[in-house]
């Protein structure tokens, strides 16, 4: 019910890889950590409220075994205008754009750095549509998998270079030269179709790796959901 008080909430963001979990008690906000999809029955407590939102249908059945009496976010619950049918778009992306509105700006770009790289524009309030994709770790593991002579690098911050030296620098330098274009092209393209300013927001798993584009607030999600049912 909207507006109810709850004293001890569990927010579970099931993504493709992981489910993120926080715990929201007290008036405040805590990160429980990054679960397994295999591992989600340890987040099995006493809550007075459990919201999930969900892009891993797969896993669905199991959450609703765990989580008997769960609410699961659906489109209808994102109050988010759109300019288009947005039905079949991912409930993760609708969720970080009501969370953009709600804590930034009606003018914003929703950067999701996640499995997949999910870039979304907010304009006036209203979601005009955006680009997805393959994520930054994805990216990487693509080339070890395909190229006999990459090695797999785990993804993490490399100070800017030039140009790479190393097979390191060279793969990490390049994965996130070609992200943060990318990001800068379709902000500035923004701003010169709407004539307008835009805040770029950054969420996400790996969005961590591009803060200084923008803000970044990893618990995007989880905040707009709160705000949905009025909890924060």
């Amino acid at each position: 019910m909207k507006g109810q008080r709850f004293t001890k909430v569990l927010i579970l963001d099931v993504g493709n890889t992981s489910v993120d979990a926080c715990l929201f008690e007290k008036n405040e906000l805590i990160f429980l950590g990054k679960f397994a999809h295999e591992k989600v029955e340890e987040l099995k407590g006493d809550y007075d409220k459990v919201y999930i939102a969900s892009v891993k249908p797969s896993l669905n059945f199991t959450l609703m075994e765990v989580f008997k009496n769960a609410d699961f976010i659906t489109h209808e619950c994102v109050p988010l205008r759109a300019s288009f049918d947005t039905r079949k778009v991912g409930i993760d992306r609708l969720l970080n754009l009501y969370g953009a509105l709600s804590f930034y700006s009606d003018n914003a770009l929703v950067v999701s750095s996640g499995t997949a790289l999910v870039l979304d524009a907010l304009v006036d309030g209203v979601f005009e549509g955006g680009f997805i994709s393959l994520g930054l770790s994805g990216k990487l593991r693509c080339l070890s998998e395909r190229a006999e002579l990459v090695p797999y690098i785990n993804l993490e911050k490399v100070q800017e270079v030039f140009l790479g030296r190393d097979t390191k620098t060279a793969l990490l330098g390049g994965i996130m030269k070609e992200a943060k274009s990318f990001i800068k092209a379709v902000l500035e393209e923004l701003k010169t179709h709407y004539f307008k300013e835009f805040s770029l927001i950054i969420t996400g798993g790996d969005g961590w790796l591009l803060e200084d584009l923008g803000t970044y607030d990893p618990l995007l999600l989880h905040k707009a959901i709160l705000r949905i049912y009025k909890l924060l």
